[in-house]
């Protein structure tokens, strides 16, 4: 009784969620055309068409410390809030936040590994002109 309480209560609305969420993007995507024309996929600076050549062009130099960032960022607020509970008396709690911030870094560590494999790129590292 109880998981079946728990499934209604959470489980049923992140399917609804997500059912909702990819049925709109299903129609959306039959209803609009996706052949690609000029206009489409050309670059626009500040809304206009661009004539010539850019005057400079951006290093992505922090692109991977940014990275590195919004995937640790969510991981070690959970981990403040699962510092504050008090699983040393239970070990049910123990073993369920243990299960939880481990399935963040079994989540999270492709998003860090591809982060810290940007960052050593030296190619992203050059000021182009």
């Amino acid at each position: 009784m109880a998981l079946t309480q728990a499934f209604l209560a959470f489980g049923l609305p992140i399917l609804i969620f997500f059912g909702a969420g990819y049925g709109g993007y299903r129609i959306i995507s039959l209803i609009v055309p996706s052949e690609p024309n000029p206009v489409k996929v050309s670059r626009f600076e500040a809304g206009n068409i661009p004539t010539g050549e850019g005057r400079l062009w951006f290093p992505l130099q922090y692109y991977g410390y940014l990275l590195i960032y919004t995937t640790l960022e969510p991981l070690i607020v959970f981990l403040f809030l699962v510092a504050s509970a008090a699983y040393t008396s239970n070990l049910i709690l123990f073993r369920d936040l243990t299960a939880i911030v481990g399935t963040f870094i079994v989540v999270l560590y492709p998003m860090l590994n591809y982060a810290i494999k940007q960052i050593n790129i030296i190619v992203n590292w050059e000021l182009r002109r």
